[in-house]
């Protein structure tokens, strides 16, 4: 991962004490599972990738696969949706609690953390006008790594009620919830297992909720502009304000082992 994707002072405040903080955490002949957490276009990815990058300067093995990759296929994820008809969070393509195969993640995490060789999946977004699909490849991991770094939007989302959602959509001033949510609560439990495996969780937190749309537009284009397919503006907005409220009550109700704050021009700082 090139260093430049991000300014030396980042690098001095935030990337480099996380990299230590990880070095020192893992113990000979373990493999540690991070996890890493973050809101819509906070750069999760691109996180992993400069750890990886760095990690393996260090002379660490690693393995890194975001929880998009176990997304169900696309038959799947529509029978979701006619279970629960005219609920819009279940009418977006994918990303809810309910649209992932926890069961496969949950043994693939286990293997990982066993040293266990295991193909992780592989999820094709440009698929389906945009609403993903499987790939039909793998990816092979043979023998332990050190680490294993594991992202995505609600990685260590916890079970909560509906008081406790409204509290959060309250506080961080967001619309009001449309009605439906109640039926992604409730499917939130199956991912209980998955973040047991984690070791270390590092969320990467926005100065402000309403910067997430600025941030998944710009992704979206991207993949547009590289695959040729993609989501409407339109959709990616409405995607964005349906996951906001969950989103937030990560933020509300996770306590991380590494906070990492990004402002508004998307620089990182220590939280």
């Amino acid at each position: 991962m090139p260093p430049e994707l991000y300014s030396a002072r980042e690098r001095e405040s935030c990337l480099e004490p996380l990299v230590r903080r990880l070095l020192g955490r893992r113990r000979p002949g373990e493999t540690l599972i991070v996890g890493i957490q973050g809101g819509q276009g906070t750069g999760k990815t691109t996180l992993a990738g400069y750890l990886a990058g760095r990690l393996e300067e260090e002379g660490r093995s690693v393995v890194s696969f975001s929880i998009d990759d176990f997304y169900a296929g696309w038959d799947e994820r529509h029978r979701l949706a006619a279970a629960h008809p005219g609920n819009p969070f279940y009418r977006l393509p994918r990303g809810m609690p309910g649209t992932h195969r926890t069961g496969e993640l949950l043994a693939a995490l286990r293997c990982l953390k066993a040293g266990r060789d295991v193909d992780l999946p592989v999820f094709d977004k440009a698929a389906r006008g945009g609403e993903g699909d499987l790939a039909g490849e793998t990816v092979s991991v043979r023998g332990r790594r050190d680490f294993v770094l594991f992202e995505g939007w609600c990685v260590g989302i916890r079970e909560a009620s509906t008081e406790e959602l409204a509290a959060a959509v309250r506080r961080h001033r967001l619309p009001p919830l449309p009605e439906g949510f109640e039926a992604v609560l409730a499917r939130i439990g199956p991912y209980r297992a998955a973040w047991g495996k984690l070791d270390l969780l590092v969320m990467l937190r926005p100065d402000s909720p309403g910067l997430h749309e600025a941030w998944r537009l710009q992704q979206e284009r991207e993949l547009f502009s590289a695959r040729g397919s993609g989501l409407s503006d339109e959709k990616v907005r409405e995607m964005v304000r349906l996951f906001l409220p969950f989103t937030c009550l990560c933020y509300d109700m996770l306590k991380p082992d590494f906070l990492i704050r990004i402002d508004r021009v998307h620089r990182c700082y220590r939280g």
